[in-house]
């Protein structure tokens, strides 16, 4: 089926794709994860005006279920809104429509939102090639719809951000990377992280 949303036109298999978020085995964000970033954008989610949730559903979408999505100040922006970027994956290709990811460096990107087509004024798409965290089982071909998001806190107790996992990453002199894994909870805790 094909889509034109803003500078885009899209050819979207609405069926293969409805067909994959079905499955038993793709899970929400908050089945994926229990930082407060996560449970809130599985609630949010559904609060957003039917503009947003229209769209999402209108591709094949579930809207709880995005490949990614992750809280992008750790807190509340001034407005109270959770700030989110995330994507979703789409059995289809995009036949017209420019990338959003914006080369700033050799190795840098960043999303710019100048390029993205506003659904609502709080969320905005692109739609990109460039493929990430993909599922084994997603339908070919495959296009990635990046999201750029303001949802309000639909969590009960507030808003407390504390994220599942913190990870160092660093570069030795021969340019291996290493990650590390550590705990969270203790940069929960000013007290407990180091100086």
């Amino acid at each position: 089926m094909i889509f034109r949303f803003g500078n885009y036109t899209l050819d979207v298999d609405v069926e293969r794709t409805r067909a994959f978020y079905a499955r038993g085995d793709v899970k929400t964000t908050s089945q994926q994860c229990t930082c407060a970033g996560c449970q809130n954008y599985d609630k949010a989610i559904l609060k957003m005006p039917a503009a947003v949730t229209d769209f999402l559903e209108s591709l094949g979408l579930d809207p709880r279920k995005p490949a990614e999505a992750f809280d992008v100040m750790g807190g509340l922006a001034e407005d109270g809104k959770v700030l989110y970027n995330g994507f979703y994956h789409l059995c289809g290709v995009r036949l017209r429509g420019e990338d959003a990811w914006v080369k700033t460096a050799k190795d840098m990107k960043h999303l710019d939102g100048d390029r993205m087509y506003a659904v609502d004024g709080d969320f905005k798409v692109s739609f990109e090639e460039e493929i990430c965290l993909l599922h084994e089982a997603f339908p070919t071909p495959v296009l990635q719809m990046e999201f750029d998001a303001r949802l309000p806190v639909a969590l009960a107790g507030g808003y407390h951000y504390v994220p599942s996992a913190v990870y160092t990453v660093s570069r030795d002199e021969q340019g291996n990377v290493t990650v590390r894994e550590e705990d969270a909870q203790k940069w929960a805790d000013p007290l407990k992280a180091d100086p």
